[in-house]
């Protein structure tokens, strides 16, 4: 806080701008500082003070026009809060402090008028702060079928594998051993309907499987699927990435029918992608382990001309996998822009096949600038285990060994015969995905 005081002195204080919202979280001892977003306006920190105790914050932007930052004052939550709002507009700084009372019924009063501040082109479609899970808004994956990934995991609808607690979703993957028991995965039967109710897909035996003809999946997890769907939007969500090795979480898109043919013709946008492992170390050097987010486009005629590294970007922080970070991406008519805490990682305009360079019939040229970026998508959160589509290459170096080669027909079993050297690095809900909340807006 210190190195703040000498910039706040230089500074002076502008009218006419907002003070900030005080709620109270369901988590014990949190309070949401939020400020309305104004025009010009680039809100970067805000210093403030309450019961004693002072402190300073960065302020993060959500989809719904409003800046936020969440703050840890156990102890101290009722009372008179001072602040000072910290931005930017045109290279200058904005300053503006104030009080505002934690306990009043008008706290976070805005001052700013309906025409200085013109309201987004954005309609809410749907938002989940997670104070239960919604099986109304939320549809679970239910299946064995680990995608074209041969993953690992089995989906199921399972309360060990998909809970909320305290305003926050968690989907945790889980030994399977743990539920049944270390036989089960070599003379069992899997049978997904009968355990779990449903089956989803059933593509690659993703219904029924008998351990005698090869181990059943050694891991639970949980996967669940948006039953709204925004046809271009704004789309957000506020997590913490999972710590474990062979751990790959995902928060991500999918439109709602194949209207251009079979992925990736109708496209895919991975807001987030990590990696569980603590190191993950290309020959390059560049570490791709935890400490780092990717975010990509999927697209092209076929799986083999996918050209989703046109269109793919990362970012480095040691907190992914210990504080929540926002994970959004602005899907416009004429750009799609994703960003991790506000940072722009990737950034794409349209005209993909001209942009892929491809050669052949055009399965877009019926759509608009940003076929096939131009249909209702549903938002996806999930947490998979392992694969051999290179997500975990070969010829990197790990914290641990890595169990299995990429094509291997043994993945399960190699992954479960080495589970002494990777079982360690899971550590309770650390290997899950914890989410604050979503939102969907639609433009």
């Amino acid at each position: 806080m210190k190195t703040l005081l000498p910039l706040l002195a230089a500074l002076s204080l502008t009218a006419a701008l907002p003070k900030p919202r005080i709620k109270h979280l369901p988590v014990e001892g949190e309070l949401e500082i939020s400020v309305e977003d104004v025009p010009g306006v680039r809100w970067t920190a805000v210093q403030y003070h309450l019961a004693g105790k002072s402190s300073v914050g960065t302020l993060y932007p959500s989809v719904d026009g409003v800046w936020r930052h969440r703050a840890d004052v156990a102890g101290s939550r009722s009372g008179k809060l001072k602040y000072t709002l910290i931005g930017q507009t045109n290279g200058e700084p904005v300053v503006t402090s104030g009080t505002v009372d934690t306990d009043s019924d008008d706290r976070g009063a805005v001052v700013v008028s309906p025409q200085e501040r013109p309201r987004r082109g954005r309609t809410l479609v749907f938002r989940d702060d997670f104070n239960s899970l919604d099986t109304g808004a939320w549809e679970y994956e239910v299946s064995m079928y680990g995608g074209y990934n041969w993953e690992i995991q089995v989906y199921t609808n399972d309360p060990l594998n998909a809970f909320t607690r305290n305003g926050h979703l968690f989907l945790k993957p889980t030994l399977t051993a743990d539920k049944f028991n270390e036989s089960f995965l070599t003379t069992g039967v899997m049978d997904v309907r009968s355990i779990w109710g449903k089956c989803t897909n059933e593509d690659r035996y993703g219904c029924h499987r008998e351990g005698r003809y090869g181990l059943l999946p050694p891991v639970m997890s949980a996967k669940l699927k948006s039953r709204k769907t925004v046809r271009f939007g704004y789309v957000c969500a506020r997590a913490r990435i999972p710590q474990g090795d062979w751990i790959w979480p995902a928060i991500w898109m999918l439109p709602q029918s194949s209207h251009y043919g079979q992925w990736p013709r109708s496209g895919e946008i991975d807001l987030m992608e990590s990696r569980g492992n603590s190191v993950a170390r290309a020959p390059d050097g560049n570490d791709h382990g935890r400490n780092e987010v990717g975010s990509t486009m999927h697209w092209g005629p076929d799986a083999g001309q996918n050209k989703f590294y046109l269109t793919h970007g990362e970012r480095d922080d040691g907190s992914f996998s210990t504080q929540m970070h926002d994970y959004c991406v602005d899907w416009t008519q004429d750009h799609i822009s994703i960003t991790v805490d506000g940072h722009e990682v990737m950034r794409t305009g349209g005209n993909f096949w001209q942009k892929g360079g491809f050669g052949g019939s055009n399965p877009w040229a019926g759509g608009s600038h940003m076929a096939p970026f131009d249909q209702p998508f549903y938002l996806i959160l999930n947490v998979a285990v392992g694969g051999t589509s290179g997500f975990f290459p070969d010829d990197w170096t790990y914290n641990s060994r890595k169990p299995w080669r990429d094509g291997s027909t043994k993945e399960l079993e190699e992954f479960w015969a080495a589970r002494h050297e990777w079982q360690p690095s899971w550590q309770g809900d650390m290997v899950a995905m914890e989410v604050d909340w979503v939102e969907m807006y639609q433009y």
